[in-house]
Protein backbone atom coordinates (compact mmCIF):
# COMPACT_ATOMS: atom_id res chain seq x y z
CA UNK A 1 0.00 0.00 0.00
CA UNK A 2 2.79 2.77 1.03
CA UNK A 3 4.21 2.01 -2.46
CA UNK A 4 1.25 2.76 -4.57
CA UNK A 5 1.07 5.93 -2.30
CA UNK A 6 4.60 6.76 -3.08
CA UNK A 7 4.40 6.38 -6.62
CA UNK A 8 1.03 8.10 -6.80
CA UNK A 9 2.87 11.33 -4.96
CA UNK A 10 5.43 10.91 -7.29
CA UNK A 11 3.41 11.14 -10.67
CA UNK A 12 1.37 14.58 -8.89
CA UNK A 13 5.00 15.68 -8.48
CA UNK A 14 6.43 15.67 -12.02
CA UNK A 15 3.10 16.46 -13.83
CA UNK A 16 2.91 19.58 -11.17
CA UNK A 17 6.40 20.45 -13.18
CA UNK A 18 5.72 19.84 -15.99
CA UNK A 19 2.42 22.01 -16.24
CA UNK A 20 4.62 24.88 -14.17
CA UNK A 21 7.22 24.61 -16.89
CA UNK A 22 4.73 25.49 -19.28
CA UNK A 23 3.06 28.00 -17.59
CA UNK A 24 6.73 29.75 -17.24
CA UNK A 25 7.02 29.35 -21.01
CA UNK A 26 3.96 30.80 -21.69
CA UNK A 27 4.51 33.94 -19.04
CA UNK A 28 8.07 34.51 -20.79
CA UNK A 29 6.42 34.14 -24.62
CA UNK A 30 3.94 36.96 -23.21
CA UNK A 31 6.92 39.26 -21.62
CA UNK A 32 8.93 38.96 -24.95
CA UNK A 33 5.70 40.08 -26.65
CA UNK A 34 5.07 42.60 -24.47
CA UNK A 35 8.69 44.00 -24.28
CA UNK A 36 9.09 43.91 -28.03
CA UNK A 37 5.76 45.42 -28.44
CA UNK A 38 7.00 48.51 -25.52
CA UNK A 39 9.90 49.11 -27.53
CA UNK A 40 8.39 48.89 -31.22
CA UNK A 41 5.83 51.68 -29.28
CA UNK A 42 8.74 53.45 -28.02
CA UNK A 43 10.34 53.82 -31.65
CA UNK A 44 7.13 54.79 -33.22
CA UNK A 45 6.78 57.81 -30.44
CA UNK A 46 10.32 58.74 -30.47
CA UNK A 47 9.68 59.10 -34.93
CA UNK A 48 6.41 60.62 -34.60
CA UNK A 49 7.93 63.29 -32.44
CA UNK A 50 11.18 63.77 -34.54
CA UNK A 51 8.31 64.43 -37.11
CA UNK A 52 6.86 66.68 -35.22
CA UNK A 53 9.69 68.52 -34.53
CA UNK A 54 10.98 68.54 -37.94
CA UNK A 55 7.93 70.36 -39.06
CA UNK A 56 7.40 72.73 -37.14
CA UNK A 57 10.90 73.90 -36.98
CA UNK A 58 10.71 74.40 -40.52
CA UNK A 59 7.54 76.20 -40.43
CA UNK A 60 8.85 78.77 -37.54
CA UNK A 61 12.05 79.26 -40.17
CA UNK A 62 9.22 79.95 -42.75
CA UNK A 63 9.95 83.88 -43.73
CA UNK A 64 6.64 83.82 -45.72
CA UNK A 65 4.29 82.39 -43.69
CA UNK A 66 5.63 81.82 -40.12
CA UNK A 67 4.18 79.29 -37.79
CA UNK A 68 1.80 81.24 -35.26
CA UNK A 69 2.67 81.40 -31.66
CA UNK A 70 -0.45 79.05 -30.95
CA UNK A 71 0.63 76.62 -33.61
CA UNK A 72 4.53 76.73 -31.87
CA UNK A 73 2.82 75.62 -28.49
CA UNK A 74 0.60 73.00 -29.32
CA UNK A 75 2.81 71.34 -31.97
CA UNK A 76 5.53 71.30 -29.22
CA UNK A 77 3.82 69.74 -26.68
CA UNK A 78 2.37 67.11 -28.39
CA UNK A 79 6.34 66.51 -29.55
CA UNK A 80 7.12 66.65 -26.00
CA UNK A 81 4.33 64.27 -24.67
CA UNK A 82 5.45 61.36 -27.27
CA UNK A 83 9.50 61.60 -26.56
CA UNK A 84 8.58 62.14 -23.35
CA UNK A 85 6.73 59.11 -23.01
CA UNK A 86 9.37 57.24 -25.13
CA UNK A 87 12.33 58.16 -22.42
CA UNK A 88 10.32 57.26 -19.58
CA UNK A 89 9.24 53.52 -20.56
CA UNK A 90 13.51 52.89 -20.61
CA UNK A 91 12.58 51.10 -24.04
CA UNK A 92 14.78 53.25 -26.11
CA UNK A 93 18.26 51.81 -27.46
CA UNK A 94 20.94 53.79 -25.50
CA UNK A 95 22.93 54.24 -28.90
CA UNK A 96 19.21 56.18 -30.09
CA UNK A 97 19.50 58.28 -26.66
CA UNK A 98 21.79 61.26 -27.65
CA UNK A 99 18.77 62.01 -30.98
CA UNK A 100 15.85 61.27 -28.64
CA UNK A 101 17.29 63.77 -25.75
CA UNK A 102 18.01 66.32 -28.82
CA UNK A 103 14.42 65.88 -30.49
CA UNK A 104 13.09 66.70 -26.51
CA UNK A 105 15.83 69.46 -26.29
CA UNK A 106 14.62 71.33 -29.64
CA UNK A 107 10.83 71.14 -29.09
CA UNK A 108 11.52 72.44 -25.47
CA UNK A 109 14.15 75.20 -26.95
CA UNK A 110 11.07 76.59 -29.28
CA UNK A 111 8.96 76.74 -26.02
CA UNK A 112 11.71 78.47 -23.87
CA UNK A 113 12.20 81.72 -26.70
CA UNK A 114 8.41 82.08 -26.70
CA UNK A 115 8.44 82.40 -23.00
CA UNK A 116 11.02 84.88 -23.01
CA UNK A 117 9.60 87.02 -25.62
CA UNK A 118 7.00 87.53 -24.08
CA UNK A 119 8.64 88.27 -21.16
CA UNK A 120 10.59 90.93 -23.19
CA UNK A 121 7.33 92.19 -24.13
CA UNK A 122 6.11 92.51 -20.69
CA UNK A 123 3.18 89.65 -21.92
CA UNK A 124 1.33 87.64 -19.50
CA UNK A 125 2.18 83.59 -19.65
CA UNK A 126 2.37 80.63 -18.37
CA UNK A 127 4.81 80.84 -15.51
CA UNK A 128 4.49 77.43 -13.80
CA UNK A 129 5.06 75.70 -17.87
CA UNK A 130 7.78 78.36 -18.30
CA UNK A 131 9.84 76.88 -15.01
CA UNK A 132 8.76 73.01 -16.00
CA UNK A 133 9.98 73.71 -19.62
CA UNK A 134 13.16 75.33 -18.57
CA UNK A 135 13.50 72.16 -16.35
CA UNK A 136 13.12 69.82 -19.67
CA UNK A 137 14.87 71.64 -21.87
CA UNK A 138 17.92 71.52 -19.39
CA UNK A 139 17.37 67.94 -18.92
CA UNK A 140 17.28 67.46 -22.82
CA UNK A 141 20.73 69.31 -22.96
CA UNK A 142 22.47 67.90 -20.21
CA UNK A 143 21.34 63.90 -21.88
CA UNK A 144 22.15 64.98 -25.49
CA UNK A 145 25.41 65.86 -24.47
CA UNK A 146 25.89 62.71 -21.91
CA UNK A 147 24.84 60.26 -24.75
CA UNK A 148 25.98 61.61 -28.12
CA UNK A 149 29.35 61.10 -29.49
CA UNK A 150 31.32 63.75 -30.61
CA UNK A 151 32.53 63.71 -34.45
CA UNK A 152 35.57 66.16 -35.47
CA UNK A 153 35.72 67.32 -39.02
CA UNK A 154 33.36 69.67 -41.69
CA UNK A 155 30.11 67.28 -41.47
CA UNK A 156 30.95 66.35 -37.21
CA UNK A 157 28.86 67.65 -34.56
CA UNK A 158 31.46 68.48 -32.33
CA UNK A 159 30.27 72.11 -33.36
CA UNK A 160 27.28 71.88 -32.78
CA UNK A 161 27.67 70.47 -29.25
CA UNK A 162 29.58 73.38 -28.26
CA UNK A 163 26.72 75.14 -29.14
CA UNK A 164 24.62 72.98 -26.94
CA UNK A 165 27.05 73.65 -24.07
CA UNK A 166 26.53 77.24 -24.03
CA UNK A 167 23.23 76.83 -24.16
CA UNK A 168 23.07 74.75 -21.37
CA UNK A 169 25.67 77.21 -19.43
CA UNK A 170 23.37 80.24 -20.34
CA UNK A 171 20.31 78.77 -19.22
CA UNK A 172 21.23 78.98 -15.56
CA UNK A 173 20.30 82.50 -15.49
CA UNK A 174 16.82 81.64 -15.65
CA UNK A 175 16.42 79.92 -12.98
CA UNK A 176 17.05 82.55 -11.19
CA UNK A 177 13.68 84.21 -12.73
CA UNK A 178 12.07 81.41 -12.40
CA UNK A 179 12.64 81.36 -8.57
CA UNK A 180 11.46 84.95 -9.03
CA UNK A 181 7.94 84.24 -10.79
CA UNK A 182 7.46 81.55 -8.31
CA UNK A 183 7.99 83.53 -5.59
CA UNK A 184 5.87 86.07 -6.93
CA UNK A 185 3.26 83.45 -7.12
CA UNK A 186 3.79 82.11 -3.36
CA UNK A 187 5.02 78.78 -4.64
CA UNK A 188 7.48 78.21 -2.23
CA UNK A 189 8.65 75.04 -2.83
CA UNK A 190 9.16 75.53 -6.67
CA UNK A 191 10.77 78.93 -6.15
CA UNK A 192 12.90 77.08 -3.54
CA UNK A 193 13.56 74.18 -6.18
CA UNK A 194 14.84 76.79 -8.42
CA UNK A 195 16.93 78.66 -6.80
CA UNK A 196 18.92 75.86 -5.51
CA UNK A 197 19.40 74.85 -9.18
CA UNK A 198 20.79 77.97 -9.70
CA UNK A 199 23.05 77.84 -6.93
CA UNK A 200 24.11 73.86 -7.70
CA UNK A 201 24.46 74.18 -11.48
CA UNK A 202 28.15 73.82 -11.93
CA UNK A 203 27.50 70.50 -9.73
CA UNK A 204 24.25 69.54 -11.81
CA UNK A 205 25.16 70.11 -14.97
CA UNK A 206 29.22 70.12 -14.70
CA UNK A 207 30.01 69.66 -17.96
CA UNK A 208 29.54 73.46 -18.24
CA UNK A 209 30.58 74.28 -14.78
CA UNK A 210 33.64 76.79 -15.98
CA UNK A 211 30.80 78.10 -18.32
CA UNK A 212 28.29 79.41 -16.01
CA UNK A 213 27.42 83.04 -15.37
CA UNK A 214 24.66 84.20 -12.83
CA UNK A 215 23.36 87.49 -12.87
CA UNK A 216 24.38 88.36 -9.76
CA UNK A 217 26.78 86.64 -6.99
CA UNK A 218 25.95 83.21 -5.43
CA UNK A 219 25.39 84.80 -2.12
CA UNK A 220 22.97 87.22 -3.40
CA UNK A 221 21.01 84.52 -4.74
CA UNK A 222 21.43 82.91 -1.61
CA UNK A 223 20.00 86.04 0.46
CA UNK A 224 16.96 86.14 -2.05
CA UNK A 225 16.28 82.12 -1.35
CA UNK A 226 16.72 82.85 2.60
CA UNK A 227 13.51 85.56 2.20
CA UNK A 228 11.40 83.47 -0.06
CA UNK A 229 12.12 80.75 2.62
CA UNK A 230 11.13 83.09 5.25
CA UNK A 231 8.04 84.88 2.99
CA UNK A 232 6.80 80.56 2.90
CA UNK A 233 7.52 79.86 6.33
CA UNK A 234 10.01 76.96 5.47
CA UNK A 235 12.19 77.98 8.41
CA UNK A 236 14.11 74.93 7.95
CA UNK A 237 15.50 76.36 4.83
CA UNK A 238 16.03 79.35 5.97
CA UNK A 239 18.75 77.73 8.19
CA UNK A 240 20.06 75.86 4.73
CA UNK A 241 20.82 79.33 3.46
CA UNK A 242 21.78 81.48 6.04
CA UNK A 243 25.33 81.62 5.78
CA UNK A 244 25.45 81.84 2.31
CA UNK A 245 23.02 84.67 2.36
CA UNK A 246 25.21 86.30 5.13
CA UNK A 247 28.31 86.73 2.48
CA UNK A 248 26.06 89.25 0.74
CA UNK A 249 27.41 92.23 2.23
CA UNK A 250 23.89 94.82 1.47
CA UNK A 251 21.67 92.53 2.93
CA UNK A 252 23.36 91.50 6.14
CA UNK A 253 21.40 93.36 8.51
CA UNK A 254 18.00 92.60 6.83
CA UNK A 255 18.86 88.91 7.11
CA UNK A 256 19.78 89.09 10.52
CA UNK A 257 16.46 90.49 11.65
CA UNK A 258 14.08 88.23 9.28
CA UNK A 259 16.35 85.51 11.29
CA UNK A 260 15.50 86.49 14.72
CA UNK A 261 11.60 87.66 13.89
CA UNK A 262 11.65 83.50 12.57
CA UNK A 263 12.55 82.67 16.01
CA UNK A 264 9.86 84.75 17.57
CA UNK A 265 7.53 83.67 14.70
CA UNK A 266 7.82 79.71 15.67
CA UNK A 267 7.37 81.03 19.34
CA UNK A 268 10.85 80.00 20.58
CA UNK A 269 11.77 83.42 22.68
CA UNK A 270 14.52 81.24 23.86
CA UNK A 271 16.00 80.88 20.56
CA UNK A 272 15.60 84.18 19.67
CA UNK A 273 17.16 85.64 23.02
CA UNK A 274 20.45 83.57 22.47
CA UNK A 275 21.06 84.56 18.68
CA UNK A 276 20.15 87.86 19.57
CA UNK A 277 22.80 87.93 22.03
CA UNK A 278 25.60 86.38 19.69
CA UNK A 279 24.58 88.68 17.23
CA UNK A 280 24.72 91.99 19.47
CA UNK A 281 28.10 90.63 21.10
CA UNK A 282 29.48 89.97 17.33
CA UNK A 283 29.24 93.93 16.37
CA UNK A 284 27.41 95.64 18.91
CA UNK A 285 28.24 98.89 17.20
CA UNK A 286 26.09 98.14 14.31
CA UNK A 287 23.21 96.37 16.50
CA UNK A 288 21.97 98.99 18.95
CA UNK A 289 18.27 99.01 18.47
CA UNK A 290 18.70 95.21 18.97
CA UNK A 291 20.65 96.14 22.11
CA UNK A 292 17.82 98.10 23.31
CA UNK A 293 15.40 95.37 22.62
CA UNK A 294 17.59 92.78 24.57
CA UNK A 295 18.30 95.11 27.72
CA UNK A 296 14.67 94.88 27.96
CA UNK A 297 14.02 91.59 27.59
CA UNK A 298 16.83 90.40 30.18
CA UNK A 299 15.13 93.41 32.55
CA UNK A 300 12.01 91.17 32.86
CA UNK A 301 14.30 88.27 33.20
CA UNK A 302 15.70 90.96 36.62
CA UNK A 303 18.36 93.34 36.98
CA UNK A 304 21.05 91.08 37.59
CA UNK A 305 20.26 89.81 33.54
CA UNK A 306 20.06 93.12 32.13
CA UNK A 307 23.18 94.24 34.21
CA UNK A 308 25.13 91.04 33.02
CA UNK A 309 24.04 91.31 29.47
CA UNK A 310 24.85 95.40 29.80
CA UNK A 311 28.65 94.12 30.90
CA UNK A 312 29.27 91.49 28.22
CA UNK A 313 28.49 94.39 25.59
CA UNK A 314 30.85 96.91 26.96
CA UNK A 315 33.52 94.32 27.07
CA UNK A 316 33.60 94.22 23.25
CA UNK A 317 32.65 97.97 22.70
CA UNK A 318 32.55 100.33 26.14
CA UNK A 319 31.18 103.10 23.90
CA UNK A 320 27.58 101.66 22.97
CA UNK A 321 25.03 104.27 24.21
CA UNK A 322 22.23 102.20 25.52
CA UNK A 323 24.85 99.40 27.04
CA UNK A 324 26.20 102.17 28.94
CA UNK A 325 21.85 103.30 29.78
CA UNK A 326 20.99 99.62 30.63
CA UNK A 327 23.80 99.21 33.08
CA UNK A 328 23.36 103.21 34.65
CA UNK A 329 19.74 101.88 34.85
CA UNK A 330 20.34 98.92 36.87
CA UNK A 331 23.15 100.84 39.80
CA UNK A 332 19.91 103.06 39.33
CA UNK A 333 17.36 100.64 40.59
CA UNK A 334 19.65 99.07 43.21
CA UNK A 335 20.25 102.71 44.40
CA UNK A 336 23.73 102.61 43.60
CA UNK A 337 23.35 105.97 42.91
CA UNK A 338 27.53 106.80 42.59
CA UNK A 339 27.92 103.88 39.94
CA UNK A 340 25.26 104.86 37.89
CA UNK A 341 25.88 108.13 37.31
CA UNK A 342 29.38 106.90 36.01
CA UNK A 343 27.62 105.30 32.97
CA UNK A 344 24.90 108.36 32.75
CA UNK A 345 28.21 110.68 32.58
CA UNK A 346 29.41 108.20 30.07
CA UNK A 347 26.26 108.42 27.94
CA UNK A 348 26.14 112.46 27.88
CA UNK A 349 30.00 111.57 25.99
CA UNK A 350 28.95 109.79 23.80
CA UNK A 351 25.71 111.73 22.74
CA UNK A 352 25.59 114.86 23.96
CA UNK A 353 22.02 115.91 23.48
CA UNK A 354 20.41 112.69 25.07
CA UNK A 355 17.93 114.22 27.53
CA UNK A 356 17.57 111.25 29.16
CA UNK A 357 21.20 110.45 30.71
CA UNK A 358 21.49 114.29 31.59
CA UNK A 359 18.07 114.09 33.75
CA UNK A 360 19.49 111.01 34.73
CA UNK A 361 22.95 112.22 35.98
CA UNK A 362 21.03 114.99 37.83
CA UNK A 363 18.09 112.46 39.22
CA UNK A 364 20.91 110.59 40.65
CA UNK A 365 22.78 113.43 42.58
CA UNK A 366 18.65 114.69 43.88
CA UNK A 367 18.28 111.17 45.12
CA UNK A 368 21.39 111.09 47.06
CA UNK A 369 20.47 114.53 48.31
CA UNK A 370 16.50 113.14 49.26
CA UNK A 371 18.00 110.46 50.76
CA UNK A 372 20.33 111.87 52.97
CA UNK A 373 17.87 114.51 54.16
CA UNK A 374 15.42 112.42 55.48
CA UNK A 375 18.45 111.47 58.31
CA UNK A 376 19.02 114.80 59.62
CA UNK A 377 15.73 114.21 61.69
CA UNK A 378 17.40 111.51 63.27
CA UNK A 379 20.33 113.32 64.24
CA UNK A 380 20.77 114.14 68.02
CA UNK A 381 24.02 116.49 67.80
CA UNK A 382 22.87 119.80 66.58
CA UNK A 383 26.46 120.28 64.61
CA UNK A 384 26.81 117.10 62.75
CA UNK A 385 22.78 117.85 61.90
CA UNK A 386 23.76 120.96 60.63
CA UNK A 387 26.61 119.30 58.58
CA UNK A 388 24.21 117.04 57.31
CA UNK A 389 21.89 119.99 56.29
CA UNK A 390 24.81 121.68 54.70
CA UNK A 391 25.98 118.79 52.40
CA UNK A 392 22.38 118.13 51.40
CA UNK A 393 21.73 121.59 50.23
CA UNK A 394 25.39 121.05 48.05
CA UNK A 395 23.73 118.47 46.42
CA UNK A 396 20.91 119.87 45.55
CA UNK A 397 22.87 122.30 44.18
CA UNK A 398 24.93 119.81 42.26
CA UNK A 399 22.37 118.47 40.23
CA UNK A 400 20.99 121.51 38.64
CA UNK A 401 23.33 121.99 35.85
CA UNK A 402 22.04 118.48 34.99
CA UNK A 403 18.73 119.60 35.13
CA UNK A 404 19.21 122.43 33.31
CA UNK A 405 21.00 120.86 30.71
CA UNK A 406 17.80 118.67 29.83
CA UNK A 407 15.83 121.89 29.87
CA UNK A 408 17.92 123.12 27.10
CA UNK A 409 17.64 119.62 25.23
CA UNK A 410 13.71 119.36 25.86
CA UNK A 411 12.58 123.18 26.39
CA UNK A 412 8.95 122.57 25.12
CA UNK A 413 8.42 119.90 27.73
CA UNK A 414 8.40 121.42 31.00
CA UNK A 415 6.63 118.03 32.79
CA UNK A 416 10.11 116.35 32.10
CA UNK A 417 11.91 118.53 34.60
CA UNK A 418 10.66 121.73 35.97
CA UNK A 419 9.75 119.57 38.98
CA UNK A 420 13.19 118.87 39.90
CA UNK A 421 14.68 122.11 39.02
CA UNK A 422 11.96 123.65 41.55
CA UNK A 423 13.26 121.65 44.44
CA UNK A 424 16.74 122.41 43.71
CA UNK A 425 16.18 126.48 43.02
CA UNK A 426 14.00 126.25 46.27
CA UNK A 427 16.43 124.23 48.86
CA UNK A 428 19.40 126.20 47.20
CA UNK A 429 17.62 129.78 47.98
CA UNK A 430 16.89 130.66 44.43
CA UNK A 431 13.49 131.77 44.79
CA UNK A 432 12.53 133.36 41.93
CA UNK A 433 13.53 130.52 39.58
CA UNK A 434 11.66 128.44 42.04
CA UNK A 435 8.52 130.48 40.82
CA UNK A 436 9.06 130.41 37.88
CA UNK A 437 9.69 127.13 37.55
CA UNK A 438 6.05 126.49 39.71
CA UNK A 439 4.51 128.46 36.98
CA UNK A 440 5.68 125.81 34.18
CA UNK A 441 4.09 122.81 36.21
Amino acid sequence: MKKIFLSLALTLLASGVMAQSAEDKAKAKAEAAALKAAKKEAKTQMAEATKIKDAIYLKVQDKENPAKEEEVFAESQKGLDLINKALKSGHIEEKKLGEAYKVSEMLAMLRHNLYLGKASEKQTFDTVAYYDNLKLLCDGLHNELKYTKPTPGETGNAKELEGKKANLASSAVYFVYAAQFEGDCKRYDRALEAYDIALNYGKLYPEVADQVKLPVEPAQIAYYAFHIAHEGKKYEAMDKYYEQALQFADGVQGTNQVRLMSYLEQGDTATWASKAREQCLADPGKNEDLIQILASYYQKKGHDKMGEFADAVLAVDPNVLIANYARGFVYFAETKYDEAMKYYQKCTEIKPDYYDAWYQCGLCIFRKALDLNSTISNIKNQAEAKKTKEQTIKLFGEAIPYFERAREITPDEPQKWAYELKQCYTVTGQAAKAAEMDKLL
